[in-house]
C-alpha cells in the first residue's frame, strides 16, 4: 500500500471545520485507517460565529429545514455512514417553538416550528455544537481527535514531508497535511479603532457594539442588505418595540428607546426579500446554463478562461426567462413537472431562442432582461418624496412577491435561478476560471447584484421595514450614492443627495457601516492567513491586477504561493478563498449536493488518497 498519512491538523473549528471532521470520521467508519486529527481552535467545534448568546430577533437568511450538520448521500462524494436531524428536526425534537412575534422560540411555548421558518442563529450554535459532539462520538478507535484551545499563528515547512503549526503558547506539532478553516477569522478580533467613536465600523457583536446609540439620536444606518437588518431589529425589537399584525397590516409599536434612522445604501435599490417555500416545490435541471455548455465555450478561449460578460451572463438571463415563463405555462395547465417537461422537450427540438421568442409572443416581455444590470446612480430624480415613493413601492410589489412565494411566483423562480444553479455559478469561477478583467466584474458587480435579488432578508422584515417608515423610526436617506460628509469636530455627520434634481440634506449623530467585508489576508498583519501570505507561502488573487481579496487555492483547495506553485500539503477551504472559487459561506443543506462537503472530500482525497475513497 501506499504511504498513508497517520495525522492531519484542521485550524479552524466552525462549520467548515466540522465538515472536515464528519468526512474524516465517516472515512474512518467505512476503511478503518490509523489517523489523528488535530484540532485547533479556542472556541468549541461547531457553531463558528454564530454564537449561542444572541438575541432572538437576530434570524438565519436560511429556513430551517435546509440546515444540517449530517451528510447523507446526496450531499456527499464519500461513505455517510453517521446519520443525525436537520436544525428543522432537532428543533422538533426537543418540542421548540415559535413565539406569535415570529422569532422568539422557547420549549413548549408557541406553535409548531415548520420547515421554511427562520429561527434565531442561537439555535444553529447550540444545533452545531450539539452535532459535533455525536459526529466526534461516532468516530472509531482508530480515528483520535486531539482537541488544542488555543490558535495557530504561523505553519511552516516541517521535516519529511510534513507541516509544522506554530501555537499561540509556542508549542508546535507536526501533521503530514494541514487544512485551514477559519472562516471570517477577522470578525473574532476586536475592529479597528474609528477615526470618530461615532462612526461605527462594525456592528457585531450585537447588540454590544451599538450600545453607545441612545435613544431618540440620529443614526445613519448605510446598507439594505441582512446586516442593516440585523441593526434595525437591534435599534428597535432589542429597544423593547414591538410589531403587531391586525387588519390593517403590520404596525409597529415604538417603547420610546429607539433612535432616530435614516436607512441609506450606495445603488438606492432595496434588496428583495426571500420568498416563502411552498412544499413540493419543483427544483428543474438548468436547460442552458449547464456545465456542458460552459465547457465548450472555454474550448475557444484563451487558458480556458471564460468572459463572463459574453459567455456567461447571456446563458445566465436565458434561464432566468425559461424560469419565468415556465411559471406561467404551469399556471395554464396547473401541473409544474408537465409543464417543465413539455419546456425541456421543446428546447432540445428547436433551441432555447426559438422557444424564449415564442413566448415573449405569447405571454408579453417579461422582466428578466436587464434585471441583473439594473441601477439607478444615472437616473435623475425630481426629489426626495418621489424617490422615497418608489422605493416604498418596489419593496411592496417585492414583498407581494414574496409572499406568493417559490413555485407560484413566476419573478422569485426567475430570480431562484441563481441559487438553484448556483453550482454551475462556482463552475464558471473554478480554474481556469475567467479572465482577470471577468473575475473583477463577477466580485465587484454580478456577485454583489446577486446577493441584492435572492440572499436579501426575510420577507418578515421587509414587513417590518415598511411598518417601521410608516411609525416614522426609519426613514431613506437622500437617493443612491449619497455623499457622507464627516464632521467637523464635534458636529454632525451628513448625507447629501447626488441623485436629485432637488438637492437633499440629513444629518447624523451616528453613522453604522452595516455592510461586512472581510479584508485581504494581505491587509490584516498578524493573523494566521497575513503572516502565511508576508511570508511567500500564500498569495491573494491581487496579483491577477483586480481588486478581488481572496486567496489563490487551487480547484483541490492546495494554497498557490507568491511563485505560482502549489503547496502540496496545505490546504484552505472557506470564505477566505471567494475569488479561487464563489460563495463559500453557508452550511450544508440535506438531500442536495454540498459544495462545502465536496470540495472537503476533494481536499481530503488529495491529502489522503489511501483513506479518502468516493463512491461516485
Amino acid at each position: 500500500m501506499n504511504h498513508i498519512p497517520r495525522s492531519v491538523a484542521i485550524v479552524g473549528a466552525g462549520p467548515r471545520g466540522l465538515g472536515l471532521v464528519e468526512r474524516l470520521v465517516a472515512h474512518c467508519l467505512d476503511r478503518p485507517a490509523p489517523l489523528t486529527v488535530h484540532l485547533i481552535d479556542p472556541r468549541p467545534l461547531g457553531p463558528g460565529f454564530h454564537l449561542p448568546e444572541q438575541p432572538d430577533h437576530l434570524l438565519l437568511n436560511t429556513v430551517c429545514a435546509q440546515l444540517t450538520a449530517f451528510a447523507d448521500a446526496e450531499m456527499a462524494d464519500g461513505p455517510t455512514p453517521v446519520s443525525g436531524p436537520s436544525l428543522h428536526t432537532w428543533c422538533r425534537q426537543r418540542d421548540l417553538r415559535l413565539a406569535d412575534d415570529g422569532y422568539t422560540v422557547r420549549e413548549g411555548e408557541g406553535r409548531e416550528i415548520r420547515p421554511n421558518d427562520f429561527l434565531p442563529r442561537r439555535l444553529l450554535s447550540a444545533y452545531l455544537a450539539w452535532a459535533a459532539e455525536e459526529i466526534t462520538a461516532a468516530a472509531p478507535a482508530s480515528c483520535t481527535l486531539v482537541r488544542h484551545r488555543t490558535t495557530a499563528v504561523d505553519i511552516v515547512p516541517g521535516a519529511a514531508d510534513t507541516e509544522t503549526v506554530v501555537l499561540a503558547d509556542g508549542s508546535r506539532l507536526d501533521a503530514d497535511a494541514v487544512f485551514v478553516t477559519v472562516g471570517h477569522h477577522t470578525l473574532h478580533e476586536p475592529p479597528a479603532p474609528a477615526a470618530d467613536p461615532r462612526l461605527i465600523t462594525r456592528p457585531y457583536p450585537l447588540p454590544e457594539a451599538l450600545d453607545g446609540i441612545g435613544p431618540g439620536d440620529r443614526v445613519a444606518v448605510l446598507g439594505t442588505g441582512l446586516t442593516a437588518m440585523d441593526v434595525l431589529a437591534t435599534l428597535t425589537l432589542g429597544r423593547g418595540g414591538r410589531h403587531t399584525t391586525g387588519a390593517d397590516g403590520m404596525r409597529y409599536l415604538p417603547s420610546g428607546r429607539e433612535p432616530s434612522i435614516v436607512l441609506t445604501n450606495r445603488s438606492g435599490m432595496p434588496s428583495r426579500s426571500r420568498p416563502r417555500l411552498h412544499p413540493g416545490r419543483v427544483r428543474f435541471a438548468p436547460l442552458v446554463l449547464t456545465p456542458e455548455r460552459l465547457d465548450a465555450l472555454r474550448a475557444h478561449r484563451p487558458l480556458g478562461r471564460l468572459h463572463f460578460a459574453d459567455d456567461v451572463l447571456p446563458l445566465v438571463e436565458a434561464e432566468m426567462e425559461l424560469a419565468y415563463y415556465r411559471t406561467l405555462l404551469a399556471r395554464e395547465t396547473g401541473d409544474a413537472m408537465d409543464a417543465g417537461l413539455e419546456l425541456t422537450r421543446r428546447c432540445a427540438r428547436v433551441g432555447h431562442e426559438s422557444v424564449r421568442a415564442d413566448l415573449r409572443a405569447r405571454f408579453g416581455p417579461g422582466p428578466v432582461p436587464g434585471i441583473l444590470s439594473a441601477g439607478l446612480t444615472d437616473r435623475q430624480w425630481t426629489g426626495y418624496d418621489a424617490y422615497r415613493d418608489w422605493f416604498l413601492g418596489e419593496v411592496a410589489a417585492d414583498l407581494a412577491e414574496a409572499e406568493e412565494g417559490l413555485g407560484a411566483s413566476p419573478l422569485k423562480e426567475a430570480l431562484e435561478v441563481l441559487r438553484d444553479h448556483r453550482d454551475v455559478l462556482r463552475a464558471v469561477i473554478d480554474p481556469p476560471g475567467v479572465d482577470d478583467a471577468s473575475l473583477a466584474a463577477f466580485f465587484g458587480e454580478f456577485a454583489p447584484t446577486v446577493n441584492r435579488l435572492v440572499i436579501g432578508p426575510q420577507l418578515d422584515r421587509s414587513a417590518e421595514l415598511l411598518a417601521l417608515i410608516d411609525a416614522g423610526i426609519v426613514r431613506l436617506g437622500p437617493g443612491p450614492r449619497p455623499k457622507l460628509v464627516a464632521p467637523a469636530g464635534a458636529g454632525p455627520w451628513r448625507l447629501e443627495s447626488t441623485c436629485l434634481a432637488e438637492p437633499a440634506r440629513m444629518e447624523a449623530d451616528h453613522v453604522v457601516q452595516a455592510h461586512l467585508t472581510e479584508p485581504a489576508a494581505d491587509r490584516v498583519p498578524g493573523t494566521l492567513l497575513g503572516t502565511l501570505v508576508a511570508a511567500g507561502r500564500l498569495r491573494t488573487l491581487a496579483h491577477r491586477g483586480g481588486t478581488v481579496p481572496g486567496l489563490d487555492v487551487t480547484r483541490q483547495g492546495q494554497g498557490v504561493d507568491r511563485t505560482g506553485a502549489a503547496q502540496p500539503r496545505l490546504f484552505l477551504l472557506g470564505p477566505h478563498t471567494e475569488g479561487s472559487s464563489y460563495y463559500n459561506h453557508y452550511v450544508p443543506s440535506p438531500g442536495v449536493p454540498s459544495r462545502a462537503l465536496r470540495d472537503a472530500e476533494l481536499a481530503l482525497g488529495t491529502a489522503l488518497p489511501d483513506l479518502m475513497t468516493r463512491k461516485r
